[in-house]
């Protein structure tokens, strides 16, 4: 108790100077914790984007060499009714949708355009989606088998051909006899994510339209969602090992946009973080190294009376923890408060590469995450000192005391 009380006074000493480092080593902390909570809740978001797309696991065909060329490339999965029939009976599995990938040509009067569609399960596929799918004009189910058949645009690629929801447009595909196959479908709405690839060429019909389409039942994977994302390891081991001719892939060996964001910001902030613990470490061997030098008279004294070296270095080392520990409480209270203020005030980030739309900027406020953070800067102040006391505290008794 004696030797905190000390400590406390003889930081108390020196306020100016102990004041500048706390708010350096605080501003370093916040600086941190808001890089990093937005890095984290980026990753989220990509994270979710590339799940909902894709499903937590996708099963594809393992031939690398289909028997057609074309749509019909894509359409391998022949088998998918008896998988899926027996997914459904597993309790780890939320859902599994079916999707046959194809393109073609969209006809609407004297307009046309190349598309790439898919056949999906009208009554499930917006539902995964979410908010990262937006619609106009589309019913939840956006098909009814009792209707006529429809067919959902990427809002650009509906622009391009002039088309307003409830008009007639022609499907033209390549079939797998070599000859054109078409049909007529009704627009029921359009979809937008913001992404050009996407928005620009893009359309989704019900499997039934494209199966009659495409005069196969195949389809191209089957996307399997499940209750919680830690089971997707152990039920891809499982699918691979039972099921024969197919390859179980997780989402994240398609997510190619997920792991180049993730590489970049993880050299952006890697630099970051490392040039703010540098700061922060010149910053504390500063203060221990004036500190020291200004009481070398009571290094000194302490010194001639007997006091051992490990002693006079545990009251500048518990100095330093002090100042690391007021610092670090006093920085997570700054990043708490301006992450508050920041997810609070909704503001956008600019478009990324690749997208047309920006995004709010949302800074993740985790516990653990701010008092590991913490820990790592009271370790770099707490080595800052020993290193600094260490070089300095070794005087000339008699010289000093002269």
């Amino acid at each position: 108790m004696n030797g905190l009380l000390i400590a406390i006074r003889n930081i108390l000493r020196d306020g100016t100077r102990v004041l500048s480092t706390l708010l350096i080593i605080a501003t370093g902390l916040t600086a941190l914790l808001l890089g990093s909570g937005f890095m984290l809740s980026t990753y989220d978001s990509l994270q979710e984007i590339g799940i909902r797309s894709e499903g937590h696991l996708i099963i594809i065909d393992d031939n690398p060499t289909p028997l057609h060329g074309g749509s019909h490339q894509q359409l391998t999965l022949d088998n998918w009714q008896t998988i899926q029939t027996s997914l459904w009976n597993d309790e780890r599995v939320l859902r599994v949708l079916p999707r046959a990938h194809f393109e073609g040509l969209i006809v609407n009067g004297n307009n046309s355009a190349v598309f790439f569609g898919r056949g999906v399960d009208p009554q499930e596929e917006f539902r995964v989606h979410g908010p990262f799918l937006r619609t106009t004009g589309v019913l939840d189910p956006w098909i009814d088998a009792s209707e006529n058949q429809d067919v959902v645009l990427g809002v650009q690629l509906a622009r391009t051909l002039n088309a307003a929801t409830g008009d007639l447009l022609t499907l033209k595909i390549v079939g797998s006899n070599g000859k054109i196959n078409q049909t007529t479908v009704y627009l029921a709405g359009t979809y937008q994510n913001g992404t050009p690839e996407i928005d620009d060429h893009t359309l989704m019909v019900s499997l039934t339209t494209a199966a009659q389409l495409l005069g196969t039942n195949n389809i191209s994977q089957l996307s399997i969602y499940l209750n919680q994302s830690k089971n997707a390891p152990a039920l891809q081991a499982s699918l691979q090992k039972s099921l024969n001719n197919v390859n179980v892939q997780t989402w994240q060996q398609r997510a190619e946009l997920y792991h180049k964001v993730k590489s970049l910001y993880d050299r952006i902030f890697g630099v970051m973080g490392l040039i703010i613990l540098v700061v922060v470490f010149l910053a504390i061997t500063n203060t221990v190294s004036l500190a020291t030098y200004q009481r070398r008279e009571e290094i000194a004294t302490l010194s001639a009376l007997g006091t051992r070296p490990i002693r006079i270095y545990a009251n500048f080392i518990l100095e330093a923890l002090l100042i690391g520990i007021t610092a670090t409480i006093l920085g997570m209270l700054l990043a708490y408060t301006a992450s508050q203020a920041i997810n609070l005030s909704e503001l956008m980030m600019p478009a990324p590469p690749g997208k047309t739309e920006g995004y709010p900027i949302f800074i993740y406020i985790s516990l653990p995450h701010y008092l590991l953070t913490s820990l790592v800067l009271i370790a770099v102040v707490v080595g800052a000192s020993l290193l600094a006391t260490y070089n300095t505290i070794k005087i000339n008794i008699a010289t000093t005391l002269a």
